[in-house]
């Protein structure tokens, strides 16, 4: 929620819909893919990665991280490229792809995803509109398989 709420235009999901959710829908989209956390010391969290994999029979190859936040305090220390590892490493045996999307103004994660082997194959043109500012989308893939 701290995401939704200070970084609205780099997610889908808003802060106002996502509040309003019940821990039912939370629990429902874990039960397809996995989140991942990165802590601090202290065991506050620092940071989340969040996978899942398609449900449909004919792409359930395909998987889509479908969100990734570390705190301000967190950046530039490596864990966003651990996250992302880890990520990869847990879906890596069972899926042939992953697949992302990112702001087009978020230059870091776009560096990151490309050094981690992640190719553009897309851009969806005013993807999303925060306020009166419309942002593009970087849609990303990772091939894993054969």
């Amino acid at each position: 929620m701290e995401a939704l709420a200070n970084h609205p235009e780099a997610f889908g999901a808003s802060w106002e819909e996502e509040q309003r959710q019940s821990e039912a829908h939370f629990a429902e989209r874990l039960e397809n893919g996995l989140v991942i956390g990165g802590f601090f010391d202290d065991g506050m969290l620092a940071g989340t990665i969040g996978v899942s994999k398609s449900k449909g029979i004919k792409t359930q190859h395909v998987g889509s991280i479908w969100g990734m936040f570390v705190r301000q305090t967190a950046r530039r220390t490596g864990l966003s490229r651990l996250l992302l590892s880890a990520a990869v490493d847990e879906v890596g045996t069972t899926l042939r792809s992953l697949r992302l999307s990112v702001v087009s103004s978020n230059v870091a994660a776009i560096r990151l995803y490309r050094s981690m082997g992640f190719n553009e194959w897309a851009v969806e043109v005013e993807a999303l509109k925060v306020g009166d500012i419309y942002h593009d989308e970087i849609l990303m893939r990772l091939e894993l398989g054969p």
